[in-house]
């Protein structure tokens, strides 16, 4: 799973960076073997910071994070598949770090192992291909999360074609 986060970590980190992506540095190696990923210090969970009563600009929040996940779907034709409040850091000045790529690949292709975080996809999404929906479902769930500080009950219904959820875009 390393090897694979660090792959990906490859193509985030190509081009410019990302204000609101982790600073990837490249991969640590001991006895020619992978043992780990040099990243920029990120901050807090943003679990921990909500759960804390610490303030956030909740609207500028949300907006830095909607552009890091258009930046992976846009520009590099990525879905990031764990999108949820423990892989999302808050930064000295208050603003989003997206990290935890393991989960990550290019958008309908299968996932690598892991899946995913239970509770941040929707349980009628295809669990083995990644895609952008998912990303996008999960951004709604950490909207409410930042906003009311409660996690969203996972929903029975389905997201089909026509569901609103289905045909949700980021503005």
């Amino acid at each position: 799973m390393l090897l694979h986060e660090a792959r990906m970590m490859q193509i985030v980190s190509q081009g410019p960076p990302h204000p609101n992506i982790i600073g990837y540095h490249g991969c640590r190696v001991q006895r020619g073997r992978t043992t780990g990923l040099v990243l920029d210090k990120g901050g807090e969970e943003l679990q921990k910071h909500i759960q804390d009563g610490k303030p956030l600009d909740k609207e500028a929040f949300m907006t830095a994070l909607e552009s890091a996940v258009r930046h992976l779907h846009d520009d590099l034709g990525l879905a990031h598949n764990d999108i949820n409040y423990h892989n999302i850091l808050v930064s000295q000045d208050g603003m989003p770090v997206l990290i935890d790529f393991c989960s990550c690949c290019k958008h309908g292709v299968e996932m690598p192992l892991s899946e995913g975080t239970e509770g941040w996809f929707h349980h009628a999404d295809p669990v083995h291909f990644g895609g952008m929906k998912r990303d996008l479902y999960a951004l709604e769930r950490v909207r409410h999360f930042v906003y009311t500080g409660k996690k969203p009950e996972q929903p029975e219904e389905t997201i089909g074609s026509d569901s609103p959820d289905a045909s949700m875009s980021i503005v």
